[in-house]
Order: C-alpha cells, then sequence, then structure tokens
C-alpha cells in the first residue's frame, strides 16, 4: 500500500431514513481501508473510519498523506 490516502462522507437511504456513510481509500491502490456508517454526522463517524484504516494499515502511518475534499 501507498502512503496517499483520501476520506470522503455520503449519506444512503436505508428504510425511511438517512444513514451517513464515512470511507478511507488509499489513493493508488484504490483499496478501502476503513468505513464506518452512522445516522449521524459527528466525528467520531471520521474518527471510527480513520482507526480502521490505520488498524488495516497494521497501526503504521508515518509518513502518510491524507486528501479530504471538505465537502467541496
Amino acid at each position: 500500500m501507498d502512503e496517499k490516502w483520501c476520506g470522503d462522507i455520503t449519506y444512503v437511504q436505508a428504510g425511511g431514513s438517512w444513514m451517513y456513510l464515512a470511507c478511507v481509500l488509499d489513493i493508488c491502490s484504490r483499496r478501502v481501508l476503513g468505513w464506518s456508517m452512522a445516522s449521524h454526522m459527528r466525528t467520531e463517524l471520521v474518527i471510527d473510519a480513520l482507526n480502521m484504516a490505520v488498524s488495516t494499515r497494521g497501526g503504521s502511518v508515518t509518513g502518510m498523506i491524507f486528501h479530504a475534499d471538505r465537502s467541496s
């Protein structure tokens, strides 16, 4: 895996309500490294996805570059 990740949040309809999905992707391999889904869009949604990505990576993120477009 390379050292460039990106993240994004989207929402999907599940039944009669909306759920938010945060994903962390390895830019070069296009592999999903971490994700989190919740009925809210609070900080812990993104923290959970990032923690999963770090765990997938084996706990080492030294030199990692993370890009998020901040919804622009």
